[in-house]
């Protein structure tokens, strides 16, 4: 179960923030939480465990080159499967003619 308040990408506001009303913001969904609600449990499929060494910037930097690199190698497969395709249907037209 995801807390909120162990997710790497939480970030918590300072205790001297102008709005006193949030305990601080999600940097993945944007949403901001008050203090009751940073520990309930909740389906997430983002969360993150928190690194004790890495700032919540940190961790954001870290989940965007990750989900770059996915939808890069989601690409890759797609553009490998239609360059081969394309390669075939050439030979098998070279061939007919």
């Amino acid at each position: 179960m995801a807390r909120c308040g162990r997710c790497g990408l939480w970030e918590t506001y300072p205790k001297n923030h102008h709005e006193q009303m949030w305990a601080g913001s999600c940097l993945w969904y944007q949403t901001r939480l008050t203090e009751g609600y940073v520990y309930e449990k909740r389906e997430c499929p983002d969360f993150f465990e928190r690194f004790p060494s890495m700032s919540p910037k940190e961790h954001f930097d870290y989940k965007i080159k990750r989900e770059g690199i996915g939808d890069a190698y989601t690409a890759s497969r797609r553009s490998l499967f239609f360059s081969i395709a394309a390669v075939s249907f050439s030979i098998l037209s070279f061939l007919i003619s």
